[in-house]
């Protein structure tokens, strides 16, 4: 996203304003210690919706009343501001043309200050427009309150811009806010979302893909249901028909079972004209063969029930046998000490060997049985699976014998209404009734309605998932690294890595944010064991470089503002600057050069690497300038000074008055 800082300040307690000036491409803040650099990324920070003010204590923070940031984003102009004071809150005010000269006290109306949560969403919403980014309903309903996922901040956009003091150099961490987890993975999660592979329709196509799946699945279970109790009542029809034709004496069956469940409505047309009286056989004996018949089915299943009980006893008397046996294990303990004494005849005194010997094999069988017995492995678990599979077949044989002794009492019952000079078409025709009833359940469970549906939800399901994979996000990802990798390529081929890295061959992953230098021999060395500042510094810039190039050529499409902030990036070569206090960068680089051991790297040399770093950076704000019409904007905030770049551009264009040797950001210094 075009982003431009025009100017970030302060203005203090007697209300005067303490105002830098930035311009597009390259900027240098230069000077000596504690005269405010470091602050500059700290006030953008803050101001950009940051929860915590982490500007260093001492003048500034005493001083200040307002911290502000002036900038265009898509050239659209505004500022942003904090009051220390007002923690929870902040300030947005749009204009049409920035005017610096504008920029005063009263400019900071209370009315244009707002509750930072929804400062940070209206902020959000000038470089993305998405409000839902669950991709999962069920996800949603199980967070607490039923709240939606964290969308994408204006905070996830820092870790891409901001490389401070502690991480420009860092072989630990690559990214800023990253220490901690739930910011992370918001920041890799989202950021499918900041390079525009995905927008707000994605996420709607997902929430309505996964509900729709859903559906069908309730579908299909509910029609698995109606066919397990089809099947139920299925099988309560062939005993309900035999006893039906049993009852009427028919010795062959005019209607199969199979054609009556095949086609349960026609059946039953079928069978009235099949169940009148005049087709009853009076004569036959096909009730009493059909009840012997049951009754023998019964004893052998009763048979065979009381076989599995003896062995579900049996197997819980094993268990129990085998807790018994564990828990005497573990009281039981080997002898430590055996005593042996020997054996003496009470007439000669002579020793017998014999009972020594005996003691020894007992000792050493002893030994042995106690130690089998502490390793015996325990078949508790393999009795208990026994048992549970021994008690799902007592209860078939269970449901099965119910089953038979609910058809013997039918018999039973139509026998005793018989004895008891009821007509017998009378008992057929209760008979009938009930097989009727049966055969309405069957076709209430007919499934072609749910089965239209299931259609109807698959065609439904078929085009979202069309819409779907038009975003292929994995294959964006993929791509995005595969620029970034040969961006990597070319801009540390520039930088003074060492030997044993050279050719530099960084990889990224977007997917997991991981980077690392893939050797000829295709191994992996992540930045954490390349050793050596400068291969840290030189890898954080080339990541950092490549990552805005490509967000550059995305253009539009790309909601990462297009700034990049650089924290003391030449600490690596001065780490002695930390205490620089000269009135200028020739004099401290001059105490420099004497604290260094002879074995050292000499001062110019390091002059050299830095002039280079600078030069790099200037030669990549234009080149990328030259490819996409605009560039990052790039904010170095560093000791060095007077530097001799090799494209021969100024120093003093890129420091643009902002040389702070003999004054500090706040000047001057206000009496508090």
């Amino acid at each position: 996203m075009k982003t431009l800082i025009h100017e970030i300040g302060i203005i203090d307690k007697q209300d005067n304003k303490h105002p830098v000036n930035f311009k597009k491409g390259l900027n240098v803040v230069t000077g000596k210690s504690s005269t405010g650099k470091s602050a500059l990324i700290e006030i953008f920070d803050y101001c950009f919706g940051s929860g915590d003010n982490t500007i260093p204590k001492g003048v500034i923070t005493d001083s200040a009343a307002i911290y502000y940031v002036a900038l265009s984003v898509n050239e659209q102009e505004m500022v942003i501001a904090r009051d220390p004071e007002l923690s929870t809150k902040a300030f947005f005010r749009r204009v049409e043309v920035f005017d610096s000269d504008e920029i005063q006290r009263d400019y900071f109306n209370s009315n244009y200050f707002r509750p930072l949560d929804e400062f940070k969403k209206h902020l959000r919403g000038f470089f993305l427009d998405i409000d839902d980014v669950d991709e999962s309903l069920a996800a949603k309903a199980n967070r607490r309150s039923n709240a939606k996922a964290a969308t994408p901040s204006i905070r996830s956009f820092s870790s891409f811009i901001l490389q401070h003091q502690n991480l420009v150099a860092n072989k630990h961490a690559l990214f800023y806010r990253f220490d901690e987890k739930e910011k992370r993975d918001q920041a890799i999660n989202h950021t499918k979302i900041f390079l525009g592979l995905v927008d707000q329709k994605y996420f709607h196509l997902s929430q309505e893909y996964e509900r729709l799946s859903g559906e069908m699945n309730r579908l299909k279970r509910q029609k698995d249901a109606n066919n397990r109790a089809t099947d139920n009542y299925k099988q309560k029809v062939g005993p309900v028909l035999s006893q039906l034709y049993a009852m009427m004496g028919f010795e062959d069956e005019p209607l199969s079972l199979h054609a009556i469940l095949r086609n349960p409505e026609d059946a039953k047309n079928q069978l009235d004209k099949i169940i009148v009286p005049e087709k009853i056989n009076h004569n036959s004996d096909a009730v009493t063969q059909r009840y012997n018949q049951l009754k023998l089915e019964r004893s052998q299943k009763t048979a065979k029930l009381r076989k599995l009980q003896r062995q579900s006893a049996s197997i819980n008397k094993h268990i129990q046998e085998e807790e018994r046996f564990v828990d005497n294990i573990s009281q039981f303990n080997s002898p430590k000490h055996v005593h042996i004494s020997a054996s003496v005849c009470p007439f000669c005194h002579t020793e017998k060997e014999s009972l020594r010997e005996s003691a020894e094999k007992l000792q050493q069988a002893i030994t042995k049985v106690s130690g089998n017995l502490a390793q015996a492995r325990p078949m508790k678990a393999q009795f208990e699976s026994s048992l549970v599979d021994v008690k799902r077949n007592i209860e078939a044989f269970d449901k099965e014998l119910t089953a038979l002794n609910q058809q013997i009492t039918e018999i039973e019952k139509t026998e005793k209404q018989l004895a008891e000079q009821k007509s017998l078409y009378e008992s057929v025709l209760m008979q009938k009734a009930k097989l009727f009833a049966l055969l309405d359940t069957l076709n209430m469970a007919d499934d072609a309605e749910l089965e239209k549906e299931i259609q109807e939800l698959k065609k439904q399901l078929k085009v979202i998932n069309k819409g779907l994979k038009q975003y292929d996000v994995k294959k964006g990802l993929e791509k995005a690294a595969g620029k970034v990798n040969e961006y990597m390529a070319e801009i540390g081929s520039q930088f003074e890595f060492e030997a044993s890295y050279k050719p530099i061959n960084l990889h990224f992953s977007f997917e997991t944010f991981d980077l690392y230098h893939l050797t000829p021999e295709d191994e992996k060395i992540y930045l954490r064991s390349m050793g050596s500042g400068a291969n840290w510094l030189y890898s954080h810039v080339t990541l950092f470089l490549a990552l805005h190039k490509y967000f550059a050529e995305l253009g539009d499409k790309c909601s990462i503002p297009s700034i990049l902030f650089f924290d003391q990036p030449t600490q690596v070569y001065f780490p002695n600057f930390k205490r620089d206090n000269s009135d200028s960068f020739k004099e401290q680089k001059g105490q420099e050069a004497l604290q260094r051991l002879e074995t050292e790297r000499v001062v110019d040399e390091d002059i050299k690497a830095v002039e280079n770093l600078f030069s790099q950076l200037s030669i990549y704000c234009n080149e990328v300038e030259e490819l996409n019409g605009f560039c990052p904007q790039i904010i170095v905030t560093d000791h060095a000074d007077d530097l001799t770049l090799s494209n021969g551009v100024s120093f003093e264009s890129l420091v643009n008055e902002n040389r702070w040797r003999t004054r500090g950001l706040i000047e001057p210094i206000p009496n508090c």
